[in-house]
């Protein structure tokens, strides 16, 4: 089920979005940049970051109406799992690990969050084809 408000601008959606994981990248790069110590401290107020960006995109997705809500659901799910599941040993002082997961966090969330959405096909004239490499098809 897809709830459209007549009153959600698919372009300020976009934006919004956008600069959040902008946001998000620009603290991952931060978190890398600190010591070991300071890293594995800050590491689960990144996770908890992610957490509520996500719940964001969602709602605001589900106020756009936007057909790809579910799978991005899903993915955000496989992400979130994959975070809760190295917290401990993040927390605990792998370091190593930790930073492994912040580099491909920030791999996954620099990629276009609105490949192949609906709200992307309102927003400009490329196809999902032209936005998405053929890999993630």
């Amino acid at each position: 089920m897809h709830f459209h408000h007549p009153d959600a601008d698919p372009l300020a959606a976009c934006a919004a979005l956008r600069t959040s994981r902008a946001r998000l990248c620009a603290r991952i790069a931060a978190l890398q940049a600190q010591p070991d110590e300071v890293f594995v401290q800050d590491f689960p107020a990144v996770v908890a970051a992610v957490e509520a960006d996500f719940r964001r995109e969602e709602a605001l997705l589900e106020r756009l109406g936007d057909a790809a809500l579910h799978p991005r659901r899903a993915d955000y799910a496989v992400l979130l799992c994959a975070l809760h599941r190295t917290l401990p040993q993040i927390e605990g002082g792998d370091v190593g690990l930790g930073r492994q997961v912040a580099d491909a966090l920030g791999a996954v969330l620099s990629l276009p969050w609105d490949a192949g959405t609906e709200v992307a096909a309102a927003t400009g004239p490329a196809t999902r084809a032209q936005r998405v490499p053929a890999h993630l098809h």
